[in-house]
């Protein structure tokens, strides 16, 4: 299973369930594998492998996200010892750093988001800050802080606002004055949990478990219901990922794409060419789409 896809110039990135990672370099046409597993790399390390500190936390890979100078890895793990975030930086010695959990509250992550000098984690306990100056914790929320669910599937950034999908609704968070606001079906949501959030030019769509799309209005702080047209529609949506003209809609029954300059709505499936219908993610290369699934990854080449 893909479950994440991450692509750095030449460089593929793909976060399988149990597998670890994978790095497949285009240019050279050679794969490898990075996982809790092997010898240790350094001496402080111990014995056991899921505490050793110089390898992904675990081999559960849920996210991939590119920085300017490494990229960061989020594992979900189940038990006791492993789990939570790190990241792989080549020119380190050794490349890989690994982070505490945050008191296990930054251990089953499922989405993670870059804000500058920040890192935004969210976990099915809440929403984890860190530092990436200091390297350290710096904030965590929860429902008990106003957020509409502890299970954070989906965060987006913007310049003045944190925008996070939960089991719960989606919740608002206004970096200046630090104030939660939640919406949920008073507010247009007709799904409570939302696993997805992107923008769109000057829109803000969210993705529902139940395969319902929103579209976030701004002038009456409400969320509103999109119909797609294609006949995928109902299928419960895995996560939504934005290119220049196309949005693509990752379901648990094929791909939704919709075309930004025509509005027009198509869809991909086995019959298409996919792996499997059960698609996770998506991610954009140069002239080509990469989609997660379950059965392993399927490439799209785009025409020039």
């Amino acid at each position: 299973m893909v479950y994440a896809i991450a692509v750095q110039n030449e460089a593929i990135w793909f976060g399988t369930y149990g597998g670890g990672a994978t790095l497949y370099d285009k240019s050279k046409k050679v794969s490898k594998a990075y996982t809790t597993k092997g010898e240790p790399m350094d001496k402080s390390d111990d014995g056991k492998s899921m505490r050793w500190k110089n390898l992904l936390p675990y081999n559960h890979v849920s996210i991939i996200v590119p920085d300017v100078d490494r990229i960061w890895f989020a594992t979900y793990f189940y038990g006791f010892g492993g789990g939570g975030i790190s990241y792989y930086r080549p020119q380190r010695n050794p490349p890989w750093k690994r982070f505490n959990t945050n008191d296990d509250r930054a251990k089953k992550v499922v989405s993670l988001v870059l804000d500058g000098e920040w890192v935004w984690v969210g976990s099915e306990r809440g929403l984890s800050l860190l530092d990436k100056k200091t390297e350290r914790w710096n904030a965590f929320y929860s429902t008990q802080d106003g957020l509409s669910g502890n299970f954070v599937n989906s965060i987006l950034i913007q310049p003045n606002f944190i925008w996070v999908g939960t089991n719960g609704g989606i919740s608002r968070f206004e970096k200046v004055k630090r104030i939660w606001k939640t919406y949920s079906q008073r507010e247009g949501l007709t799904e409570t949990e939302v696993k997805s959030l992107v923008s769109i030019g000057q829109k803000i769509w969210a993705g529902g478990i139940g395969g319902d799309l929103f579209e976030y209005d701004a002038v009456s702080d409400r969320w509103k219901r999109i119909e797609p047209k294609d006949p995928l529609k109902n299928g419960g949506i895995n996560s939504i990922t934005v290119t220049k003209e196309k949005v693509f809609i990752c379901r648990d029954n094929g791909v939704s794409i919709y075309d930004l300059p025509t509005g027009q709505w198509e869809s991909l499936t086995v019959s298409d060419g996919l792996l499997s219908n059960m698609v996770f993610c998506a991610a954009e290369d140069k002239n080509s789409i990469w989609f997660g699934t379950d059965k392993g990854a399927s490439r799209l080449i785009l025409t020039p």
